[in-house]
């Protein structure tokens, strides 16, 4: 049995998921498997790998059912203690797996998952930046407040978790286009799942000009999940103030883009019922009043 799986789902990207593969390929850690689930892609992706390394599994959709429901069936075929997920469009560094894994062994049941911080490429305006590099360390209900801060960003790409524990709690909502990484963590953690973080930049996250989910055409789409995950886990939310300060800003910033006054107004005096003097949201909503009048 294989020491890790990495998952990574795919669709029409092959050039980008060819250095996705490679990346893995090129990891310090050899004793791992690699599950790439070809979302209904126009053109079948396993021709394109032309791989017979029996690390390597192909699995195709014969028609496009999303990134939750691809990387939750990934999930169910590997045969590791532990997952990691890799976006088609980002890489990883040689040391990612090694790195994770000894994270994990490291505190043992108390962390149930754990990510790395990101090297964000943007390609698009030729600039480089980190993400995820706030330290995390979370047992049971147990943590700071700058923790469970940091938790509100965590992207799915480069993210390893127990199996069991992945499993157990469903995996990813697949009702959700967009936002189901962070609806996950939130789920995870009110139900006192641990979690940790590797300040160090082990994936290179890649904007680029090509097809992704979080751009402005989907500016609604990216309004309603993340209302939806608001509403879904609000009382774990509204528990951490520096944490609703975080993420319902961003929700609000999400509802004004996509035009819903009423709802951004809403969510920005939810925020300052548990943080009166949140600064930011007092300008949004003022600035917000005045645009009405």
């Amino acid at each position: 049995m294989p020491r890790l799986s990495f998952v990574i789902p795919t669709h029409n990207r092959h050039e980008m998921l060819l250095a996705a593969v490679a990346s893995v390929y090129a990891q310090t850690l050899g004793d791992w498997e690699l599950i790439v689930v070809d979302d209904g892609s126009a053109e079948p992706v396993e021709q394109a790998l032309g791989s017979h390394d029996q690390r390597l599994i192909v699995h195709r959709n014969p028609s496009p059912i999303g990134a939750a429901a691809s990387r939750n069936l990934g999930a169910r075929l590997a045969k590791s203690e532990f997952i990691a997920f890799l976006d088609d469009d980002d890489t990883l560094e040689p040391d990612y797996a090694s790195r994770l894994l000894k994270l994990m062994v490291e505190y043992g049941e108390a962390v149930g998952f754990a990510w790395p911080a990101l090297r964000v490429i943007d390609n698009v305006k030729n600039e480089e930046s980190v993400a995820q590099s706030d330290p995390c360390l979370i047992s049971g209900t147990t943590g700071t407040e700058a923790s469970y801060v940091a938790s509100a960003y965590t992207r799915t790409t480069g993210m390893m978790f127990r199996t069991a524990t992945f499993r157990a709690r469903g995996g990813f909502d697949e009702s959700l286009a967009v936002s189901e990484d962070r609806e996950f963590v939130f789920r995870l953690l009110s139900e006192g799942v641990g979690c940790s973080s590797v300040p160090d930049k082990l994936v290179n996250f890649y904007i680029h000009a090509g097809p992704r989910l979080s751009t402005d055409a989907n500016l609604q789409r990216q309004a309603g999940c993340d209302t939806r995950v608001l509403e879904r886990h609000r009382a774990f939310i509204l528990s951490h103030p520096r944490l609703a300060s975080r993420y319902l800003n961003l929700v609000a910033k999400r509802q004004k883009l996509a035009g819903w006054k009423n709802d951004y107004e809403k969510t920005l005096k939810l925020l300052l019922r548990v943080r009166p003097f949140d600064l930011r949201a007092w300008r949004r909503l003022l600035l917000s009043r005045l645009w009405r009048s």
